[in-house]
């Protein structure tokens, strides 16, 4: 093993670490399974273990790409496209609120599932945009970088989604 193989190593498990909500919720906004998703997850870092060099560019988002392609390929492979979607607001929602009461935690988890419809009604690439932007956190250049596009035209689809959202969910919440 060399030290460029451990070094790699090492950032991938930091990278892990840092990023595994947003791995999570673009893997589980693709699969619409939790167990997908962690299997996606699981193939996409067994890859990155394999690597003979190491990759080019910012290795976050190298991570985010090879886990997108690992949760599109087991999406072709297992043909579950009718399965429902779990929430990709897992420890999100909980963040936002501090509920005390179990009213509030009613109408937390209220508000959740109006959210995860409008989310899961968008099409697969504006889902994905606004993944990794609330959800990972990610600027627009690093998910042009995932998606291969240019950041302008993911931050214009980012901004078309939130339009879609915002008319979706005009007067729900």
């Amino acid at each position: 093993m060399t030290a460029d193989d451990i070094c790699a190593r090492s950032a991938g498990k930091k990278t892990y670490c840092l990023q595994r909500q947003g791995l999570f919720s673009l893997a589980l906004s693709i699969t619409g399974c939790r167990q997908l998703a962690e299997d996606a997850i699981q193939t996409a870092f067994e890859r990155l273990c394999r690597l003979n060099t190491a990759p080019h560019g910012d290795f976050s988002n190298y991570v985010f790409a090879s886990v997108r392609n690992a949760a599109r390929d087991s999406m072709r492979t297992a043909n579950r496209a009718s399965r429902a979607r779990e929430s990709i607001f897992n420890g999100f929602a909980a963040s936002l609120s501090d509920a005390e009461s179990p009213s509030d935690d009613v109408l937390t988890a209220e508000r959740d599932q109006i959210l995860r419809t409008a989310v899961n009604a968008l099409d697969d690439a504006n889902r994905e945009v606004i993944v990794l932007k609330v959800f990972a956190g990610l600027t627009f250049d690093a998910i042009g970088e995932i998606l291969e596009q240019p950041a302008k035209t993911v931050a214009t689809r980012y901004r078309r989604a939130l339009m879609k959202l915002e008319e979706r969910l005009r007067g729900q919440l």
